[in-house]
């Protein structure tokens, strides 16, 4: 008994002086690493003098994010006192550039410090800036080549200098448009530089065409680390919660395994990320923010495959390798804008931040796997308006298409205009084809999403396939539904061309689900409408858009029709996003109704099939962002809005261009997709009141209820169907921000509110 005592004492001994010697241990490997990192990080403060760039140059903001990351996990007051010392000598203040991602970059610094200590001063000067350039945003087309786009996040450093402040200032004030504003800029600038095969960003939209030596895209190390970085800041800041939260988290993701896989065997990344052989030095700045992007990772549970540990570990070695004995850290590729040489001899700022940023992940790294971190499930979009939406649209064609797809159409749709069902009216002959083209117009965007498993998809999917049956029985000469193209009359082509434009908005769907007779009789039914002379107004977009349907679905055209429209309008253009109907000017809707949704639409075919013409599109683009921007404007505190000129019984057809800026996701940049999305519900609910239905859910006529005598002359029944217009934002996903974020105040609820509002400006 007294040998066995004796021989577990021992063995808990050496347990013990095991586990106080691995302690021991890892306690002196902390030491050495901090002793690295207040060397790098000592050498700085001491060298900082010599740095010629700005105080609050962008150089240096990366410094002070790694500067002030490393001062508040080591307590060293140093490194605290130096920040403070340039924030008073800066007095707080930014690059004199108002627009420029990088001159913001130093608010990064003044957020932390005011949520640390508070004082209103230390933000006062950036918030004023963000304010300004939220209210007054560029809306330059995102193309790095135009200086006046740079202003605007074309290049991949700018996620790194700006988004991390937007977040914070969120933060800070609780404010929805600073994340709306990044979230929109954000999202703008990947769709244009990141590649979603490989997974890494273009430094700007000039390198995509561009090479290596060996033949792969030239992705720049020190540009991907920027944006790997920059999103590890954010999703530590980011409210979780919120329903764009995974949009980056899954970017972080993809980036991740992305750059594990361009990591040398020694640790290192290099300046370009697919052609190391070009750039055989290692790069210290790219290096020292993966590290630190992975190690976060790590540390947070949401990389929690031990690869990322590894290769956060092993870059970490390779860092050290590069700080010479008195702390100058070396191999920090110079300034540019691509990969690049560097060597031994080679430092910058930010590579110091890089540096300061990995290491005090790597000193925060816990000992054993730290827990996964718990998924985050977003809330559900603002379901209640999208399904409101689709209710009321529904509700509208469901009588229109059930009848079409059985043949009853013309047997039991009403024919109502504003002297009473039937009584002497000449349009029973053409309401049936303005009722299917002028709701498939309208409903088209929906319909293009196509079919899927969620509720609503199942929804989408029963209108799908009544509206090819419905499609294929009303160009079928057998059918009582059979509606003719080319007369009686005039006013078929005006309804045509709706049904054109609702193919060419649904040809991802609708056009391959109808069969090949169905189509061939629809390609001749528009050829036999060119028989019918549009008139010197609108009208000549009408032959315009089924032109240009024609060349999308047959590769043919009438060039000269679109020629003679679009020459006619550019001549009618009279400014400030208006066009004249004809060479005159009318106070109505005709805008929204017709015009700038028929011009942007064909001109986009013609661009997109290199056709005379084309052009135009960009010409047009900016007249139609700004007529929508009139539009939302004009609806009032109280979801109202003012009753002009002709045509008034569309109803809510009326905003048929701000729904399809929506639907571009156009906006501009002040004006928050929620704000028109609730201010567009108000309409909606206001206007589609009982009786805008008769008994047998038809609709009446009327602007707000049933008002036949509101009905000019040419209105009937099937006209009242432009109302669907209004829908075109139901072809955006449920997930997108239009539907999925918050509800905001539109803009006169917000004035009507005395809350600030940007200032009106025309365009010229």
């Amino acid at each position: 008994m007294k040998n066995r005592l004796t021989f577990i004492l021992l063995t808990v001994a050496a347990a013990l002086s095991i586990c106080l010697s691995a302690s021991a241990a890892n306690d002196s490997k902390k030491k050495a690493e901090r002793e690295i990192i207040d060397r790098v990080a000592t050498w700085q403060v001491q060298h900082h003098a010599e740095s010629k760039h700005a105080l609050t140059d962008w150089t240096n903001g990366a410094l002070y994010r790694g500067m002030y990351e490393w001062a508040v996990y080591s307590g060293d007051k140093t490194y605290m006192d130096f920040l403070m010392d340039i924030c008073n000598r800066t007095s707080w203040g930014l690059g004199k550039r108002v627009y420029h991602a990088d001159d913001v970059c130093v608010g990064q610094l003044y957020t932390e410090l005011y949520k640390r200590f508070g004082d209103e001063k230390m933000i006062d000067r950036l918030k004023y800036r963000m304010e300004y350039v939220m209210n007054h945003p560029n809306t330059e087309i995102l193309q790095h080549t135009n200086p006046k786009a740079r202003d605007r996040w074309t290049w991949c450093d700018a996620l790194f200098m700006a988004p991390p402040v937007y977040v914070e200032m969120y933060n800070i004030t609780g404010d929805e448009k600073y994340l709306q504003f990044m979230d929109r800029e954000y999202k703008l600038c990947t769709d244009s530089l990141y590649n979603r095969t490989d997974h890494l960003y273009y430094r700007d939209n000039s390198y995509i065409p561009k090479r290596e030596k060996n033949g792969k895209n030239i992705y720049w190390g020190r540009g991907n680390g920027w944006v790997f970085a920059g999103l590890a800041i954010m999703l530590e800041r980011f409210p979780k919660q919120h329903y764009t939260y995974n949009y980056y988290l899954n970017i972080y993701k993809e980036l991740a395994a992305a750059i594990i896989r361009c990591q040398d065997a020694d640790g290192s990344w290099h300046a370009s990320m697919l052609d190391p052989d070009s750039y055989p030095l290692a790069e210290n700045s790219a290096s020292g923010f993966f590290t630190y992007g992975l190690a976060w990772g790590w540390n947070h549970g949401i990389l929690t495959d031990p690869a990322y540990k590894q290769a956060a570990l092993k870059g970490w070695e390779a860092l050290k390798k590069y700080v010479h004995d008195d702390g100058f850290l070396g191999n920090v590729q110079p300034i540019g804008a691509a990969p690049g040489a560097t060597g031994p001899d080679k430092t910058e700022v930010y590579g110091v931040g890089a540096f300061l940023l990995a290491g005090t992940q790597i000193m925060a790294m816990p000992k054993g796997t730290p827990k996964a971190a718990p998924a985050v499930a977003t809330p559900a979009p603002e379901t209640a308006d999208r399904k409101f939406w689709v209710e009321s649209m529904t509700k509208i064609i469901d009588p229109l298409y059930e009848n079409l797809s059985r043949g009853t159409l013309r047997k039991n749709m009403p024919v109502e205009t504003n002297d009473g069902y039937n009584m002497g009216n000449s349009r029973k002959d053409v309401t049936h084809l303005e009722a299917l083209g002028r709701s498939f117009d309208g409903i088209a965007p929906w319909l293009n999403l196509g079919k899927d498993d969620t509720e609503e998809g199942k929804i989408r999917a029963h209108y799908i396939d009544l509206v090819v049956k419905a499609i294929a029985t009303a160009v079928d000469p057998s059918s009582p539904d059979y509606l003719t193209f080319d007369g009686p009359g005039t006013q078929p082509l005006v309804d045509a061309a709706f049904f054109a434009q609702g193919l060419l908005r649904s040809k991802d769907v609708i056009w391959p689900a109808l069969d090949a007779t169905t189509k061939q009789r629809i390609i001749d039914q528009f050829k036999a409408s060119r028989k019918i002379k549009p008139w010197e107004n609108n009208w000549l977009l009408f032959s315009a858009t089924i032109e240009a349907a024609l060349l999308e679905f047959t590769g043919e055209y009438d060039e000269e029709k679109i020629d003679y429209a679009f020459s006619k309008h550019a001549e009618w253009y009279k400014g400030d996003g208006w066009y004249g109907d004809g060479p005159s000017f009318h106070l109505d809707y005709y805008n929204s109704y017709v015009i700038q949704p028929m011009i942007l639409d064909v001109s986009a075919v013609l661009k997109e099939h290199g056709k005379k013409w084309g052009d135009f599109y960009d010409v047009e683009l900016p007249r139609l962002v700004r007529y929508a921007e009139q539009q939302e404007r004009l609806i009032s505190p109280e979801g109202t809005y003012p009753v002009l000129g002709r045509s008034s019984g569309y109803r809510f057809g009326s905003f048929q261009v701000l729904s399809q800026v929506c639907l571009l996701e156009k906006l501009p940049l002040y004006i928050e997709p929620a704000q028109v999305r609730c201010a567009l519900t108000a309409v909606l609910r206001n206007q589609l009141v009982d009786e805008s239905f008769d008994k047998d859910g038809w609709l009446t006529l009327g602007f707000c209820g049933h008002q036949p005598g509101v009905a000019d002359n040419y209105v009937s029944t099937g006209s009242a169907y432009l109302c669907t217009f209004m829908f075109l934002p139901l072809g955006l996903p449920a997930d997108n921000q239009f539907w999925a974020a918050p509800a905001a105040d539109w803009s006169s609820k917000r004035t009507w509110k005395g809350l600030p509002i940007r200032d009106d400006h025309a365009i010229r």
